[in-house]
């Protein structure tokens, strides 16, 4: 066999080959890593390969085209085999040999197209709605049984050893369970602790480890999910609304520092919550906020007193209400994009878009608008047309 030609060097995002090209070379990873993945709207990842693993390994089997493409995730050296020599090797081997590589080969090949099959129904989304209690239980069971807890109380987990047992006894994505950690990276509730790459140390550095602050947080998320998600009528439980994690995230912060009763429950006095809701975010709070939260699962006591109208809650309720919707309105925005944005801003709650103090304004809520709508696009308040 002619002795191939040096590694090729390929940066992070650096395309190998593409599905549906000509193949006509196995590729040895020397270092770095592979994903194995279908190009549509949205990438469709089969496989994460890396050092030592050989991928091209599809044209022993006689296909003339790649069914899939190669992209590096990491700065990658691979050495390119050629069919021809690598034939020439099997070939002058025994025949024991040769009947091991063609069923390996064939068996390969039947596997691949099952799992093309099983991720293409799978994965239109990148957290499709089936799968996310199974994503975030598994990034929460992984780290609870692998990881090392901290004095502080978090829980350090080695990377490499996370995205093993996850693939090996969860069958999950080490890329879409990075995107799932990366949420809680960037909400500030969990971080990576990044190393320099022991096999090539010039190479970008990678994670090491996942340290996160609060796995019990994790739980909840995927425990919340499964539970409304498989109970059936209960969609709108897991869909967000900016304007009820504002109402909600306005509460929160409004009670802080109250005491609550035996029963975990504070109140506020219902006209300083609207006024001070309104000099913020120059929108006027009414009954239909408050029904709207409640479509979403949560209950807020509107009570007469001889002080005047009182809003009772349990604020842990709402505390850990508010925290949830935070990680899956950045899901919302992972399966929008493709991808985890850890440059993009998280949602904040409490940070406002001002009404327009100029111009017209809604009656009810006083949400600026411009032109003549018929509804206000805020509260759904129907304007009256002028004489």
């Amino acid at each position: 066999m002619a002795a191939p030609s040096g590694p090729k060097i390929y940066k992070r995002g650096d395309v190998i080959y593409r599905e549906g090209e000509k193949a006509g070379t196995l590729f040895l990873i020397q270092s770095g890593q592979v994903s194995l993945q279908l190009i549509r709207a949205k990438p469709i990842e089969l496989f994460v390969l890396g050092a030592n693993q050989v991928i091209g390994d599809h044209v022993l089997s006689g296909q003339a085209t790649h069914p899939h493409s190669a992209v590096a995730t990491a700065e990658t050296k691979i050495l390119e085999l050629p069919i021809e020599a690598v034939k020439a090797q099997i070939d002058a081997g025994s025949q024991v040999i040769k009947m091991l590589t063609k069923s390996f080969a064939d068996r390969t090949k039947l596997l691949h197209n099952e799992l093309k099959s099983i991720r293409m129904e799978r994965d239109s989304q990148a957290c499709p709605a089936d799968q996310t209690a199974k994503i975030f239980g598994t990034v929460f069971h992984v780290a609870n049984h692998k990881g090392v807890k901290e004095k502080d109380g978090s829980v350090r987990v080695s990377w490499l050893l996370m995205k093993q047992y996850a693939q090996r006894v969860f069958m999950e994505s080490p890329k879409r369970m990075e995107s799932a950690v990366s949420i809680f990276v960037k909400l500030g509730l969990a971080k990576f602790e990044m190393q320099k790459n022991e096999e090539d140390p010039d190479a970008p550095d990678e994670i090491g480890s996942v340290v996160f602050k609060d796995l019990s947080f994790v739980e909840w998320v995927f425990e919340h999910w499964q539970y409304y998600y498989f109970k059936g009528g209960k969609a709108d439980f897991l869909k967000t609304d900016e304007k009820v994690m504002q109402v909600v995230g306005a509460l929160v912060d409004y009670a802080a520092g109250l005491e609550p009763d035996r029963n975990g429950f504070v109140r506020l006095e219902f006209a300083s919550v609207v006024e001070r809701f309104k000099e913020e975010s120059g929108v006027q709070l009414n009954a239909d906020y408050f029904g709207v939260i409640e479509q979403k699962g949560i209950f807020v006591k509107r009570s007469a007193t001889d002080a005047g109208v009182q809003l009772q809650f349990e604020i842990q309720e709402l505390m850990r209400w508010n925290r949830i919707w935070t990680v899956l309105k950045e899901v919302e925005r992972w399966n929008e994009k493709g991808f985890v944005a850890l440059d993009e801003p998280a949602f904040d709650p409490r940070k406002f878009k001002k009404a327009n103090a100029s111009g017209s304004q809604c009656p009810s809520c006083g949400h600026g608008y411009e032109g003549a709508p018929k509804f206000c696009s805020e509260c759904g308040h129907k304007f009256t047309a002028a004489a």
